[in-house]
């Protein structure tokens, strides 16, 4: 049997302060808890990201090296011309796609953008312009190059309107289908204006038309809620 020392209250044996007063009470007969000991070298947790950052770094290193290697191989020996420049735009262009994204703490449209339009240029050149025949060239000033910069343009108009403010992934998708129903017609016209091709200017509209009659499908789905919730009970959109 014990008592409080404050008010003298009998106490229950599991207390732990006065049910009266709320004062605590100590047991001298009870053994102190140990105290715990921190480890010498605590456990070091590396974040997903910086593990991303790192692999691809050593993998930036590793493309790097060959690069080097074959661009000063080639200027000690130009027999066959400056054939490591295709080595190089290559694996730029391999590195923009596939390395860069796992660089950055958080991805950027418009440096991604800006990134791959320039690695995508500089490997069409070299590929089709340094060391062949004009038609070659000329295939690639009237043709490559403005359906570059024209695929270029559309992705960056699309990357300012989503970035302009939060949209719906309806939305986002109705936004791609009116990009590709765009450049299909810019693709019609390059193709039959520079290289004459049969059929590419009508091949274009086609698939421009169709593409903007699934984005007048698309938006009533999204603004009529019976078929939106119709879409939900079948195939849960």
């Amino acid at each position: 049997m014990s008592y409080c020392v404050n008010c003298g209250v009998e106490l229950d044996n599991s207390a732990k302060k006065c049910a009266l007063c709320s004062t605590p009470v100590i047991n001298p007969n009870q053994p102190k808890a140990k105290e715990e000991t921190t480890p010498f070298a605590p456990e070091t947790h590396i974040p997903p990201e910086a593990s991303r950052r790192f692999i691809a770094y050593i993998v930036s290193m590793v493309m790097l090296v060959p690069n080097i290697v074959c661009f000063f191989i080639n200027v000690f020996f130009r027999n066959h011309g400056f054939w490591a420049l295709y080595v190089n735009t290559s694996s730029l262009l391999l590195w923009v796609v596939l390395v860069f994204p796992f660089i950055t703490k958080k991805l950027k449209p418009y440096l991604m953008w800006a990134f791959d339009t320039v690695s995508v240029i500089a490997y069409s050149f070299f590929f089709f312009v340094m060391g062949n025949e004009k038609e070659t060239v000329g295939w690639f000033y009237n043709s490559a190059l403005p359906l570059i910069l024209s695929v270029s343009a559309v992705v960056l108009l699309y990357i300012i309107w989503v970035k302009a403010k939060k949209r719906h992934w309806a939305l986002k998708l109705i936004g791609v289908i009116i990009a590709v129903s765009i450049e299909s017609f810019v693709t019609g016209f390059v193709l039959d204006f520079s290289l004459k091709i049969e059929f590419a200017l009508e091949i274009g509209i086609i698939a421009g038309v169709s593409c903007a009659l699934l984005v007048l499908c698309l938006i009533y789905c999204y603004k009529s809620k019976a078929m939106r919730k119709w879409l939900s009970d079948r195939i849960f959109i």
